[in-house]
């Protein structure tokens, strides 16, 4: 479900993790991998609406996984749909960082049971999105 077009690393600086590679990583709940942040990566990633809902159910089933950075246009609507189809819940998730995804009031609404049941959660970034004051509400 997870194929790529791009062969770098991450545009994370702390990574030098192939996507393929760190998406893996969350799959096997690997303990050293605390972080998902690819925006531009992730973005040019060929993942089907399939995949990305597997990457949330991953994602809610890893257990050392603490921020979640998919920026920079890495999701829209339909993606952000799927991810958090997937993504329910988490023990471990303390940091969300959705900027710059041109996201609207749609795409917010579909993370609500993900942020009722984040036990962890400290800190959701939104900035530079379209979610608006209905949107806002929702979360």
């Amino acid at each position: 479900m997870y194929s790529s077009g791009e062969d770098e690393g991450s545009d994370n600086e702390t990574s030098s993790v192939y996507p393929e590679t760190m998406l893996d990583q969350i799959k096997r709940n690997a303990p050293g991998t605390t972080t998902l942040s690819w925006g531009f990566f992730l973005r040019n990633m060929n993942m089907t609406d399939d995949g990305w809902e597997e990457l949330g159910r991953d994602v809610s089933n890893n257990t050392h996984l603490k921020n979640v950075y998919l920026n920079e246009g890495a999701l829209n609507d339909r993606k952000m749909s799927f991810f958090f189809r997937g993504l329910t819940r988490s023990s471990s998730i303390e940091y969300v960082h959705l900027y710059e995804n041109r996201l609207s009031t749609v795409g917010v609404r579909s993370m609500v049971p993900f942020l009722q049941n984040a036990n962890n959660l400290h800190e959701l970034l939104l900035c530079d999105n379209n979610i608006k004051s209905e949107g806002f509400n929702a979360v």
